[in-house]
């Protein structure tokens, strides 16, 4: 009798051994999945923006010159394609120039005309080469001729394209809510 009890004892301490192991690689994989897409991220965020692009200015109003310039990380023999829209979406303004051979770009466009109709922030889209080698910046823009004090002076107005806001960044993010309700329904004390 003591024999059949032990045997039970063993056999549900094996059972018990089997759910721990298969709990422990299930979140083995879980955490090797999660470090491997972590590692891609790392990887994306430290190549160079295909194409940047700055104002010379943060603001302009009707007549000002606005100074569009940038770089390129390679020659592909075809023109920049540069694109201005008000804050509706409406385009104002399209353009093309070609880098130079440093890689550098620059071209300029007047600010105001028949389509440039509501002040508010002006949106320049620079695309070289196809969807994935775009990038875009903002400034403001005024019907009058007088600029606030607080826009006059150069400012660099620069942004780059964010490969962490791609489309890499929503298997993170999934993955991320798996592994935390997962944890939460393996560990009862762990509060969401």
């Amino acid at each position: 009798m003591q024999s059949d009890q032990a045997k039970h004892q063993s056999l549900k301490y094996q059972i018990r051994g089997v759910s721990l192991l298969a709990i422990s690689s299930n979140l083995s994989i879980v955490a090797i999945i999660f470090l491997t897409v972590s590692c891609l991220t790392v990887v994306a965020q430290t190549q160079n923006a295909p194409i940047t692009v700055t104002t010379d200015k943060s603001a302009y109003s009707d007549g000002n010159m606005i100074i569009i310039s940038g770089t390129v990380t390679d020659q592909l023999n075809i023109p920049i394609s540069i694109v201005i829209k008000d804050s509706s979406q409406n385009i104002v303004y399209i353009a093309q120039t070609n880098p130079n051979s440093d890689n550098t770009y620059s071209t300029q466009a007047i600010a105001g005309g028949d389509l440039w109709k509501t002040r508010g922030t002006y949106e320049i889209d620079v695309t070289y080469g196809g969807k994935d080698k775009t990038s875009k910046t903002t400034f403001g823009f005024i019907h009058v001729r007088e600029l606030p004090a607080s826009s006059t002076g150069t400012q660099n107005n620069a942004t780059q394209a964010i490969p962490e806001f791609g489309p890499l960044s929503a298997s993170i993010f999934a993955i991320s809510t798996l592994v935390v309700i997962f944890y939460a329904r393996i560990r009862p004390s762990f509060k969401i």
